[in-house]
């Protein structure tokens, strides 16, 4: 037999040699070195994440944004455990997260799923690995294997939030709004009372931005909404403590902007800025634009995974509970991490008290989502001046008894009796433009009534 009929019989049985007692067995590819490629074995696993969120745009990755998912994936990637190509496209090793917080909000017990090469030391060296590589402000607590369908978004069924402020956030308008501020019992009775409202299905369309009264994904579940107690924390600059109180909410899911915008609607009802009644009508058809508290105090807390612990108890660990030891860790970075870190943003930059200068001028019947934000009404804009419109009051009441004050008072000698002017010599920059074009209005509107009555009477 010749060379060339001695190959062509080779290749003609080459198909059967992968066949071995009628069944065909797979056959190992080779690199350009000639070695068989080794097929690594992955599985999926959950991975418990805390992290302070003020220097970052949110949970999710943006391009051109420092992002908590950007930095994790890349240590992931730095560390071997996904490719180039995985690092730009999470998808491909079935990243995701249970709550994709907004930009400045925290978590302390945030859940991520990934598929990873198969390791039993995840937990412990796995751990220390990534967050050698991470920012200080990420942290991993710990690492589990999980179900290969397990999903951290669609298999949660519960999300808890808490809420800190200072108490001075809800001082009545008899109450000085300072540090010194102490919270009553009666106040926090009436907070619960106020947050309670809240629990049950409601369409919370209100409550978050571009979206309608007939979308049915406005539609969600408050399960509690608490008050906790008051604490003290010391302000190390000013040398005195500062009470705070932390608010904490339960549901299956939420939407955009939906718990700043409770929490604001509750700190307006409070200070009396709103009647309590109003909490009921956002839930209706109108449109209004209720008031978002700051974001610093948000964080996440907990994502509850009741179901799937117990469908799978038997074979994979909780991860709604993990255990005393994961659980003490997550405390301690939660206080030096997290809390401490807002307590000390808030004594610092004042986010809750510039925010409450704000919230008196607020106008609730505007439309927030209006392209053209109409133009505030008389009464809006002096909201926040009661003591000037105190003064027109008085104005107006001494005018009618023939006691004119002088123009030393600081109002205007000769006010109208149905359309009083007022003062603007106190008036913020802001508003008192605005306040003057509206007396004028006023005081043209008279003239032409004064001109008309005259014709007719002569």
């Amino acid at each position: 037999m010749t060379k060339v009929a001695e190959v062509v019989e080779q290749k003609s049985d080459a198909p059967l040699h992968g066949v071995q007692s009628g069944r065909v067995e797979k056959r190992y590819s080779e690199s350009h070195d000639g070695q068989a490629k080794v097929r690594i074995k992955k599985a999926k696993y959950a991975m418990l994440l805390a992290y302070q969120g003020k220097n970052y745009f949110g949970m999710q990755i943006q391009k051109g944004h420092p992002t908590i998912e950007g930095q994790l994936i890349s240590a992931m990637h730095k560390l071997g455990w996904i490719s180039e190509q995985m690092k730009e496209q999470p998808s491909l090793f079935h990243f995701q997260r249970a709550a994709r917080t907004d930009r400045a909000v925290s978590a302390v017990r945030q859940i991520c799923g990934m598929e990873l090469p198969q390791r039993d030391d995840y937990a412990v060296i796995g751990v220390n690995e990534l967050n050698a590589l991470l920012p200080e402000d990420i942290r991993v607590i710990s690492m589990r294997r999980a179900t290969n369908l397990f999903h951290p978004q669609k298999k949660c069924c519960a999300r808890t939030y808490s809420y800190t402020l200072p108490t001075f956030a809800f001082a009545k308008p008899t109450e000085l709004t300072n540090a010194s501020f102490r919270i009553k019992k009666d106040t926090i009775d009436e907070i619960n009372h106020l947050l309670s409202i809240y629990k049950g299905t409601h369409n919370f369309f209100n409550y978050t931005s571009k979206r309608e009264f007939d979308d049915r994904s406005c539609f969600r579940y408050i399960l509690s909404f608490e008050c906790g107690e008051p604490f003290l924390f010391h302000d190390d600059v000013r040398n005195e403590d500062v009470e705070f109180i932390q608010l904490t909410v339960k549901g299956q899911s939420f939407i955009l902007h939906q718990i700043r915008k409770m929490v604001g609607m509750v700190i307006a009802v409070v200070r009396e800025l709103q009647y309590k009644s109003y909490i009921q009508r956002t839930f209706e058809s109108d449109r209004v634009d209720v008031p978002k508290a700051p974001g610093l105090g948000l964080l996440l807390e907990r994502v509850h995974y009741d179901v799937y612990d117990r469908k799978h108890e038997k074979t994979h660990e909780p991860l709604t509970d993990w255990g005393p030891e994961v659980e003490a860790r997550v405390e301690e970075v939660k206080f030096e991490l997290i809390t401490k870190e807002i307590l000390i943003s808030e004594l610092r930059h004042q986010s809750m008290l510039q925010w409450l200068a704000d919230l008196v001028r607020h106008d609730f019947c505007t439309d927030p989502d209006a392209e053209e934000v109409p133009k505030r009404t008389f009464l809006t804009m002096a909201a926040g001046k009661a003591d000037e419109a105190a003064k027109a009051a008085e104005v107006v009441k001494e005018v009618k008894e023939g006691n004119v004050p002088s123009s030393e008072d600081g109002v205007e000698q000769e006010p109208q009796e149905c359309g009083a002017t007022v003062d603007v010599s106190s008036c913020t920059d802001t508003i008192k433009k605005e306040i003057q074009e509206d007396n004028a209005t006023v005081q043209s509107g008279q003239t032409t009534e004064d001109a008309k009555s005259m014709n007719a009477t002569s």
